[in-house]
């Protein structure tokens, strides 16, 4: 899909689809089409967490405290198999 875009905006004197729409969209045109596509994509949360992370010092404590956890059972679980095998 992608590249048929960069097709037709190439036969249009573009180098791609982006600098196309960034061209022909105004600036609250493109404030928009933005907000739908944040609105419709799973990466809303990706973007706010980055953004949250990098601008306000975000910490998402449940996520950390999921990956202590997460890396305290495949400890536990590399320790259960070195003592299978006897290492």
């Amino acid at each position: 899909m992608s590249q048929g875009a960069n097709d037709i905006a190439e036969e249009c004197g573009y180098n791609s689809a982006v600098e196309m729409i960034m061209d022909s969209l105004t600036e609250e045109e493109m404030k928009e089409m933005l907000r739908e596509y944040l609105y419709n994509d799973d990466a809303l949360y990706d973007i706010a967490h980055e953004i949250a992370s990098q601008q306000h010092e975000y910490v998402d404590w449940e996520q950390v405290k999921a990956d202590a956890e997460d890396a305290a059972y495949q400890e536990f679980r590399d320790r259960q198999y070195d003592d299978m095998v006897g290492c």
